[in-house]
């Protein structure tokens, strides 16, 4: 039978931020037990020779200086050194307290809800809220989510609503408005269309010659100097001769009278 290649696990971090040392060996510790579990370690003497394998020179001498840490040949030898890094890195807290966190926690500007939901459920942990933990979670959503529309549903549904029928709301509500966000940044082609388009009928009618001298620098909405001259073709006011409508009407006369004789 083949056996399977089990990845390693980083050595816990015991010097980084002890703001959040906490959090961090809760999480590590999570993942040692995967590995444990997965690896099928049972005996109570070899999960304590892992946890100090993998956790590390830093916390090894940490392990080794708590008192009645280290003990060998007792069935709750694994137990009892988790207990006492427990101990050591998240001291214990009471419930009041907090739970005066859990209260604080808000939805941040551009937080996703899941990611609100994962830190609330987090806290809730150390609250000790027992069968109350969901309802806890549903008054705090409704009080500090971000989407008015969210509360307004929560709200409608009443004593009904529960978690999951929240978080599904929260998904569906978030989807929309990312798809509106996408509607809202498209382009509005159709508009630099017009734009573009009345430019160049404006364009047009600014290169049209005029009729009355034959000139482009202007448009029939300006004075024409030629509006005041006599054509000296036709002798009527108001157009130089090179534009004279009479002229060019002969001329047409005349070429078709040639094409008729030919």
């Amino acid at each position: 039978m083949a056996t399977v290649s089990m990845p390693s696990l980083e050595n816990f971090d015991c010097d980084g931020d002890q703001s959040s040392v906490g959090l961090r060996w809760q999480k590590w510790k999570r993942a040692l037990q995967i590995y444990l579990d997965a690896a099928g370690i049972e005996n109570s003497d070899k999960r304590k020779a892992v946890l100090l394998h993998f956790g590390g020179i830093g916390l090894q001498e940490i392990f080794y200086n708590l008192p009645g840490a280290d003990v060998t040949d007792n069935e709750n030898s694994y137990d009892i050194a988790i207990e006492k890094l427990d101990d050591y890195f998240t001291p214990r807290q009471s419930k009041v307290y907090e739970r005066h966190l859990f209260r604080l926690l808000k939805q941040e500007n551009g937080e996703k809800f899941e990611k609100f939901l994962i830190r609330l459920r987090h806290q809730a942990a150390k609250c000790q809220f027992s069968t109350s933990l969901e309802e806890q979670l549903v008054d705090q959503i409704t009080e500090k989510c971000l989407s008015t529309d969210l509360r307004k549903k929560i709200l409608a549904m009443g004593d009904t609503a529960s978690l999951n029928t929240i978080i599904a709301e929260a998904n569906s509500l978030e989807t929309i408005e990312r798809q509106m966000s996408e509607f809202n940044e498209k382009p509005l082609a159709s508009t630099s269309g017009i734009i573009n388009a009345v430019a160049t009928r404006k364009n047009k009618r600014q290169n049209q010659k005029c009729t009355r001298c034959g000139l482009e620098d202007h448009g029939k909405q300006h004075q024409c100097k030629a509006e005041n001259v006599i054509c000296h073709n036709c002798k009527k006011l108001g157009h130089y001769a090179r534009c004279c409508f009479h002229n060019r009407n002969f001329t047409s006369k005349t070429k078709n009278q040639h094409l008729g004789s030919a």
